[in-house]
């Protein structure tokens, strides 16, 4: 029998995976269909910066601005999102949906590192997503996601 092995070499992090390099994909506001968010744009207030981020709608070409913050992954407008046993997983676009696929359904995942650093992204996985008896639910709940990407078109 094969083993599925993951060696995660270099300092990934969520950051990867976020516009410049990558759009995230929203559900447009108006007409819910799927949309990109391209680029940060950050708001000073008194006291804090905010960021927001620049959308715009693949389908109706609607532009609108949405607030970034820690809701907007689990509560916010992304596009790739659903539940696992009551708990919201997220996915912000193709990039980082194959890196979930190949990490949770690797069966032996090595990380090769001179130090160990929890600003890496498999270090930020939670660990209902990373439990061996959630594995098949997860790795389910990906494949809908997938499914779901592709039916969008190119993204």
């Amino acid at each position: 029998m094969t083993q599925k092995r993951m060696q995660v070499r270099e300092h990934l992090t969520l950051d990867r995976f976020m516009p410049p390099l990558h759009p995230i994909l929203v559900a447009c506001e108006k007409c819910g269909n799927c949309s990109t968010l391209r680029r940060f744009n950050f708001l000073r207030t008194r006291k804090l910066i905010e960021r927001w981020g620049d959308c715009v709608c693949l389908r109706c070409g609607h532009q609108w601005a949405a607030r970034v913050d820690v809701k907007f992954f689990t509560a916010g407008p992304l596009w790739l999102k659903t539940t696992v046993h009551k708990k919201v997983l997220w996915v912000l676009n193709r990039e980082h949906l194959d890196f979930l696929e190949q990490f949770i359904e690797a069966d032996l995942r090595e990380e090769r590192m001179p130090e160990r650093s929890t600003h890496r992204l498999s270090s930020a996985l939670p660990p209902w997503m990373l439990a061996a008896k959630n594995r098949d639910d997860v790795i389910r709940a990906l494949k809908k996601l997938r499914k779901r990407l592709e039916a969008t078109g190119p993204s």
